[in-house]
């Protein structure tokens, strides 16, 4: 027979783990039913579309499986906030072609993944942020001294990628450069250190990321000629989700969280930061 200690003792704990249950429930941000935000709550996961294999930013570590860097950490924080854990997360590979199509189908709920906030994105769907501020530079052989700014990429053969904004805004600086397009990143880089290309040209933030894979190959040169806001996608109506992402957005640069991230998953390789203004 159990004694009654024993058994105050187990309605003492129970109570406890209810009270906590009911606590941890009523601090929870509460949403409307229809919001996106009660939807990733009611699911228990966000669901993120982002590149995986952007060094610093988004990639997925081959020794442990676990998605790193900043894009993938500021995933995790508003995942945290609405869920509770900053592992539920279900994470979707992007590409630069498929980033949109994916927000626009709602395949994901949002779109992650060194994106350029640009008034024609704009027309299709919606941006929070920015997040990050970035510029378009050139990465080149590390023996090739003949391009040291943009202008000299004219008359060069140049890879960038589909579904970016480089070939347009590289054309009124190197009219003449010869502009080769894939889909992929690492098709650029091979095909710049066995000199079938000249420059590979992307923003400068991803650029010093592919160097670090092949250290002494290449180079960043290091003069940007466009400023790049890096956005987070979401879908162009869902106004409230955007705001919503955009707030813990500001309340991070606030309370130095954005800061802490930067300095643990980018500042070793791109400097002190340039701390973004959130649009509203």
């Amino acid at each position: 027979m159990r004694s009654n200690r024993f058994v105050s003792f187990s309605v003492s704990i129970l109570a406890s783990c209810l009270f906590a249950g009911f606590a941890s429930a009523s601090t929870a941000e509460q949403f409307p039913a229809d919001s996106t935000m009660a939807k990733i709550q009611q699911r228990g996961k966000l669901v993120v579309g982002t590149s995986l294999n952007t060094l610093m930013f988004s990639s997925r570590n081959p020794m442990t499986g676990q998605v790193e860097g900043f894009e993938a950490d500021l995933a995790r924080m508003l995942a945290k906030q609405l869920t509770g854990s900053e592992d539920n997360i279900e994470w979707i590979s992007t590409t630069p072609e498929n980033r949109i199509p994916l927000v626009e189908n709602k395949r994901v709920d949002m779109v992650i993944s060194t994106m350029t906030v640009t008034d024609e994105r704009k027309k299709v769907i919606g941006f929070a942020g920015p997040y990050y501020l970035a510029g378009q530079d050139s990465l080149v052989r590390a023996d090739d001294h003949s391009i040291n700014k943009t202008a000299d990429l004219d008359s060069k053969t140049v890879c960038v990628l589909n579904g970016t904004t480089v070939e347009r805004n590289l054309k009124p600086l190197a009219p003449n450069a010869k502009i080769v397009t894939f889909s992929d990143a690492s098709a650029c880089v091979e095909g710049l250190i066995d000199k079938r290309f000249d420059a590979y040209v992307d923003d400068g933030a991803t650029l010093v990321g592919e160097s670090m894979r092949q250290p002494g190959k290449m180079r960043v040169v290091g003069t940007p000629f466009t400023e790049e806001p890096y956005g987070i996608a979401v879908v162009k109506e869902d106004e409230a989700w955007r705001n919503w992402i955009n707030g813990q957005l500001s309340k991070s640069i606030q309370s130095g969280q954005w800061q802490k991230l930067y300095g643990k998953d980018l500042e070793s390789g791109l400097g002190a930061p340039q701390v973004p203004v959130i649009e509203q």
